[in-house]
């Protein structure tokens, strides 16, 4: 006699990967998906879903979700520019995205999964490159006068050779260096050198991703400019008579026993070298008008005294500064705090030499109240109100933007909306001014990412900026772009006030 079994069969929970390996770009975006088996039958079964980059000595946690609830815990590398689809999640598939890529992003992920059913994982492959797109190239003659200096210049990654060809297609061997940059791209610079009375075409191509660029020997060599010494005359001429003015002044004042006052509009010469501020202006304000003259490196006492002149315009009436008083005796002790909630000082709103400072605080909360404060403070010095808890003597220069006006640049910003256009000629010699001291604060008030040329060239600024101290005020989550160029940095946050004025 036979008895016929009936053998039930339980569904094997398994994890697929969409695809094995992934291949992005720098700055990008990718999304990598792994698959579960079977899907939940009811969207409110126990699902956890966990993300880790491994590596031969180290794992990061990328991602983590538990019963549908975030884990906080996550390595710094990547907060703020990883999430999970959630709504693919009733379909079955657990799929990361991370965004503006960077090259340490590569690497193996294992993306694992818990259900009622059961727990698997799989590992996924994720290689980031950065194409040679883009280059430079530059000629440049050598001293002795016969021989130019062909250069190409490129960044990405991995690392690429430079092959160089004459019009004939022969080869000629490079002097070929690579740096590496802060984004850990490689910045390749390749020279050639040839005969500048031989004409011919030279081309340099990078073996990766094929950026070539062509030079035409001699037809895009530099033209030596032709001697013109009248406008060197007229110049001269135009100095001595400048020079006899001023003298001519300066003895009719001495004459009246006038006493120079201060002013705001600058000459600046710029060449750094440092003089008392008593000798770098006279002035003569006859029929109203102002003449300054800078001698050599007057540039920052002058314009420290510029820019308090400038903030003092500042409409600070008494009902305001009364505001402020109560404002900071009263309410920062208990509403300034550190991330993690302990109280600080209002001497902790001032940044390191060389450090990027956050103050944090829901709209509304007075960070340019704040902001205001340390303006005021700086400009008036020890007779300020509140100089007894609050020292900015270690500040030559402040420069305040008011980041809700910006439309273009940094320096732009900056030389237009303290009026510097008259006074600083060159993007260069503003850069200069912040880069060469720690006594200079950058005050960057109510930040917000989404403005591109600020937001680039504040990116280039802060990788360049030497000693030169910056306190951002912003709202939550408005800048973490910003955060992650700096490694986060300090952050205080201003809590909401109790107090109504």
């Amino acid at each position: 006699m036979k008895i016929q079994q009936t053998v039930a069969c339980a569904v094997l929970f398994t994890v697929e990967t969409e695809q094995p390996v992934y291949n992005s770009e720098f700055g990008g975006d990718v999304v990598m998906g792994c698959k579960f088996q079977p899907k939940l039958s009811d969207p409110s079964d126990y699902l956890k879903v966990t993300w880790h980059w491994t590596g031969s000595n180290s794992i990061r946690d990328v991602y983590r979700m538990d019963n549908r609830s975030e884990d906080a815990f996550q390595h710094p590398d990547y907060r703020g520019r990883v999430r999970l689809l959630t709504e693919e999640l009733t379909e079955g598939w657990a799929k990361l995205q991370i965004s503006r890529l960077r090259i340490n992003d590569s690497g193996t992920y294992k993306c694992s999964v818990w259900t009622d059913k059961g727990a698997d994982y799989k590992t996924i492959t994720l290689s980031v490159v950065a194409p040679y797109k883009a280059g430079t190239k530059r000629i440049e003659k050598t001293a002795e006068g016969d021989e130019v200096l062909l250069s190409c210049q490129s960044e990405g990654y991995p690392k690429s050779s430079v092959m160089w060809q004459d019009g004939q297609l022969r080869n000629i061997d490079p002097s070929t260096t690579v740096v590496s940059t802060p984004d850990q791209l490689f910045k390749v610079t390749s020279v050639i050198r040839v005969q500048s009375s031989d004409k011919n075409n030279y081309t340099c191509s990078f073996t990766k991703d094929g950026y070539s660029a062509t030079f035409h020997i001699p037809d895009e060599m530099p033209i030596a400019p032709v001697q013109n010494n009248a406008p060197i005359v007229v110049l001269s001429i135009g100095v001595i008579m400048f020079v006899i003015m001023v003298v001519a002044v300066l003895m009719y004042r001495r004459q009246k026993g006038s006493n120079t006052p201060s002013t705001r509009n600058l000459l600046i010469n710029g060449r750094g070298r440092s003089v008392p501020p008593a000798d770098c202006q006279q002035i003569n304000k006859e029929n109203e008008e102002e003449i300054t003259i800078f001698n050599e490196g007057c540039t920052e006492e002058n314009l420290g005294a510029f820019l308090k002149g400038h903030y003092s315009d500042f409409s600070f009436n008494t009902d305001s500064r009364h505001h402020w008083d109560n404002f900071n005796v009263e309410e920062l002790p208990q509403r300034l705090q550190n991330n993690k909630g302990q109280p600080v000082n209002l001497q902790a709103l001032l940044p390191e030499a060389g450090e990027t400072l956050f103050l944090e605080a829901s709209p509304g909360s007075g960070k340019t109240t704040v902001a205001h404060i340390l303006i005021s403070s700086w400009t008036e010095g020890p007779a300020h109100a509140l100089a007894h808890i609050l020292d900015l003597s270690a500040l030559q220069l402040l420069f305040y933007v008011d980041c809700n006006k910006v439309k273009d640049d940094l320096f732009q910003e900056i030389k237009t909306q303290l009026s510097l256009t008259e006074k600083i000629s060159t993007e260069d010699d503003l850069r200069t001014v912040f880069t060469r001291s720690s006594g200079v604060l950058l005050l960057l008030d109510g930040y917000r990412e989404g403005n591109q040329f600020f937001d680039e060239s504040l990116k280039r600024f802060l990788s360049e900026r030497g000693g030169c101290r910056v306190l951002v005020t912003a709202c939550p989550g408005h800048c973490l772009t910003l955060k992650d160029t700096v490694g986060t940095g300090r952050v205080l946050e201003l809590q909401t006030q109790t107090a109504k004025y």
